[in-house]
């Protein structure tokens, strides 16, 4: 057998453009897809990475008001799946205020339903770097 003649080539060429064409078309595929998901499911990433972040500052729990507040755009249960998938866990406090930690902060407390404290309370007045200075004057 010629392995040299016209007709061998041409099966010999025409493979390998069609496994470059297979392979080309297979990456192009599969990078298309992996775009469409980051891109359909970034919230969800983006939101278990917020809540993760709210939830390792200073305070060991937080209330779900102060998380609602900084999670805006949920309903209460979606939000509440947020933080589950973000690794926290559900507490109340002594007068059953809805409180979430990380699973990983508060190991110690697995079995306790409620805590035997408050959340610390509140002012009323919001911090100074909070308020916007109101402007007086003008351009006439």
């Amino acid at each position: 057998m010629d392995w040299v003649s016209p007709p061998v080539s041409a099966a010999i060429i025409a493979g390998a453009v069609a496994l470059v064409t297979s392979i080309l078309t297979a990456l192009m595929t599969f990078g298309a897809a992996e775009r469409k998901l980051r891109r359909d499911f970034g919230l969800d990433f983006a939101s278990e990475r917020v809540a993760h972040e709210l939830m390792k500052s200073r305070w060991r729990l937080r209330s779900f008001e102060v998380i609602k507040f900084h999670l805006g755009g949920f309903e209460d249960n979606d939000l509440r799946k947020v933080l589950v998938k973000a690794g926290a866990v559900r507490f109340s406090s002594k007068s059953g205020i809805e409180l979430w930690g990380l699973l990983s902060r508060n190991r110690d407390l697995l079995g306790v339903t409620r805590v035997p404290w408050d959340p610390e309370p509140r002012n009323k007045e919001p911090p100074e770097w909070v308020t916007i200075p109101t402007v007086t004057g003008g351009p006439s």
